[in-house]
């Protein structure tokens, strides 16, 4: 699972909120390399490995989970890191001064995966913001529908607050829940 976005969106805050919001599921200690002024320079990565029930099956999931680097000089890498994904959170800014970031880089993500049939949720981050770009500002920026969720009740964007943990494990669960039905196409 890859976490997409432009720089400083909340790509690693979601990260470690899911460490957090998976207490007693085993995991791994994960790795991230930072820059001196606190931005990720590579990518953050975390195992989960959790076990579901599905039409009286039992599976092991493991999911490694990952942050594409958001500066813009790191193009090159953030492909790379899409390479073998199985399902990308995108991570958007809610301050209406990033949305041409947001769209720049929803576009980059759009162009590496518009082939591969690779699902993908939308997270609006930063919702706690007092000047936050509205919703319908957001989708129709994004070339999203209006409504608010698609014809088979997923959201069209997942309004989060990653330092707080608001919606980042329903955003992730509802993408793992994707992940599994298009792994096995049910």
């Amino acid at each position: 699972i890859v976490y997409w976005g432009p720089g400083e969106s909340g790509k690693t805050t979601n990260y470690f909120r899911l460490r957090e919001k998976f207490d007693g599921v085993k995991l791994n200690a994960g790795y991230s390399i930072e820059t001196t002024d606190g931005r990720t320079l590579w990518q953050d990565s975390i195992r989960l490995t959790f076990y579901f029930n599905l039409k009286e099956i039992k599976f092991n999931i493991i999911a490694q989970i990952v942050t594409a680097t958001g500066q813009e000089r790191f193009l090159s890498t953030r492909e790379y890191v899409l390479d073998g994904a199985d399902g990308v959170v995108f991570v958007a800014d809610s301050d209406p001064e990033k949305m041409e970031q947001n769209k720049r880089s929803f576009r980059e993500l759009s162009s590496f995966t518009h082939d591969k049939g690779i699902p993908y949720v939308i997270q609006l981050n930063k919702r706690d913001l007092e000047n936050a770009i509205s919703l319908k500002e957001f989708k129709t920026g994004l070339g999203l529908p209006q409504s608010d969720v698609f014809d088979d009740g997923e959201p069209v964007v997942y309004p989060t607050v990653a330092l707080k943990g608001d919606s980042v494990r329903k955003c992730f669960e509802d993408l793992m829940i994707q992940v599994i039905f298009n792994y096995f196409r049910l």
